[in-house]
C-alpha cells in the first residue's frame, strides 16, 4: 500500500470568537444530542466570491445563518465570527 501524505490544518472556533486568515471551508461541529443536535450560529462572515482581472479576490461579507450540525461548506473565508452561545466550527485549510 503506498504512503499517501496528508496535510491536516484548520482551526476550531469556539462560541463568542472570531478569526481572520485564509480557509478553504466550514464545518459546524454542533452540540447537544443525536436526537436533539444544535448548530453553529454565524454572526459574521467574510469570504472571496469573485476574482478581478488583476488576479485581486472580491470579497463579501454575508449575513448571520446558522449551520446545521455536521454540515460542511467549502468556501475561501477570510474571517469568520461566532454567536455567544454557538456549536464550535472547524475552519480548515
Amino acid at each position: 500500500m503506498a504512503n499517501i501524505p496528508v496535510n491536516f490544518g484548520g482551526v476550531i472556533l469556539t462560541a463568542g470568537q472570531s478569526i481572520t486568515g485564509s480557509f478553504a471551508g466550514i464545518q459546524s461541529l454542533g452540540t447537544g444530542s443525536a436526537s436533539a443536535p444544535t448548530g453553529s450560529v454565524i454572526s459574521a462572515i467574510k469570504y472571496g466570491n469573485g476574482l478581478l482581472a488583476n488576479q485581486a479576490i472580491t470579497e463579501t461579507t454575508g449575513v448571520s445563518f446558522t449551520l446545521p450540525a455536521g454540515a460542511s461548506v467549502p468556501l475561501f473565508i477570510t474571517s469568520c465570527s461566532l454567536a455567544t452561545g454557538s456549536a464550535p466550527v472547524f475552519l480548515y485549510t
